[in-house]
């Protein structure tokens, strides 16, 4: 299927709901134990397996636009450097200075050199430790073996990929499967690049609760009537699995005028609609015909967690378009995220750990999160078991 076909299928599915007051349906209700979101056993296993494990996107390749380009991001307590060498590779390592532990360089950026703040150890794009001040001091120690800790990552389909803890090669085909990679593939959006500085939203909630209102727009007639129910249809949603990983669709107000268009003459219409799709364990890319929204959702203990947020704009968008994106950002972060959903999550921590209630209870009309508990739960059991073989 071409991107063209592709995107006629999900507003054509999206029309339908619309038309008979419908929605992709799971098979049934799903209640998920009020223990998964507050036992500290159970947080410390989806740290160790779901986390310091799993792959995870680390940022998107716009964020590293050519060689000598770098990104800095902190995932899950790991401060992490991303570079592009001189012949193209994504690199990733610690970005902890090998003498003392320090943070070695903040931001992002073209560089040749990284240099330790502190006693400027200096360090190339490749992580190879180049610079000692007062070498002599240090004799004796084998300095080849003092460069940045390197971290497995991969590039592909406009994702890096990478694990928080030195092992086995990241493989990006493996990761995603064949379905997904292709159709992201066919998204093309490799060059899109940062706009502005990521932006960390601090969420008084466990980090499922915070994922959990990513994932369906239910609550977007009543919890968003008046900011994102003006800008896209509520309670409709189209939901497709890719192995772990999922793909929603929610249609923006602007597709009523296809209603009566016969396809046909449809055309482009991704302006329509926008994909929304959540990469296990904990990324959601939300993606339209003009920018990109990454918001990267972190445990910080188990009761709080942080998301990371970086918007991607489109090549070539005309200055009328990007002032509208630029004037959009604040309203969606600071009304709608911070303001309703983050403010919702908050609000649902102290019910859950209170002990008041027993589960957790998703709808047959919120597939997505149903989804990814399963995948949670699949991915935890199998690494128990793993464990029990060895």
């Amino acid at each position: 299927m071409d991107r063209e076909a592709l995107e006629h299928s999900l507003v054509g599915r999206l029309l339908d709901h619309l038309e008979h007051r419908t929605t992709d349906m799971a098979d049934e209700v799903l209640e998920v134990p009020t223990e998964l979101y507050t036992s500290q056993a159970h947080f410390d296993d989806e740290s160790e397996i779901l986390f310091k494990g799993h792959p995870l996107v680390f940022c998107l390749s716009g964020a590293l636009p050519g060689p000598g380009s770098y990104w800095t991001v902190d995932l899950y307590g790991t401060p992490i450097l991303l570079t592009r060498d001189d012949a193209g590779k994504v690199r990733a390592m610690a970005n902890t200075c090998r003498h003392r532990g320090v943070r070695v360089v903040d931001g992002c950026g073209e560089a040749r050199r990284f240099t330790c703040p502190f006693h400027a150890w200096t360090y190339d794009l490749e992580g190879t430790l180049v610079g000692v001040p007062v070498a002599a001091a240090f004799e004796g120690m084998c300095l080849e073996d003092k460069g940045l800790i390197e971290l497995p990552v991969a590039e592909g389909y406009g994702l890096v990929v990478g694990r928080l803890r030195p092992g086995p090669p990241v493989d990006i085909d493996d990761y995603l499967g064949e379905g997904l990679a292709d159709e992201l593939a066919m998204l093309d959006f490799a060059t899109w690049e940062p706009h502005g500085v990521p932006h960390v939203h601090h969420v008084e909630a466990n980090w499922k609760v915070t994922l959990d209102t990513f994932r369906e727009n239910y609550h977007f007639d009543f919890l968003h009537r008046k900011t994102l129910a003006e800008y896209a249809y509520g309670g409709v949603l189209t939901f497709d699995p890719f192995g772990p990983h999922l793909r929603n669709c929610s249609a923006i107000r602007s597709i009523d005028e296809l209603r009566d268009v016969p396809e046909a003459e449809w055309g482009e219409v991704n302006q329509h609609f926008s994909y929304q799709y959540q990469l296990f364990p904990n990324t959601s890319l939300t993606f339209d015909s003009r920018h990109i929204e990454l918001w990267q959702i972190l445990p910080v203990d188990a009761a709080t967690s942080e998301v990371i947020h970086t918007a991607y704009l489109r090549p070539g968008l005309s200055d009328e378009e990007r002032a509208k994106l630029v004037d959009m950002a604040p309203w969606i972060c600071e009304t709608v995220v911070d303001g309703e959903d983050f403010w919702v999550a908050g609000r649902t921590e102290p019910g859950v750990r209170s002990g008041m209630i027993g589960t957790v209870v998703f709808g047959r009309n919120e597939p997505a999160p149903q989804h990814l508990h399963k995948g949670f739960a699949a991915a935890l059991q199998a690494a128990q078991e793993a464990r029990s073989c060895t």
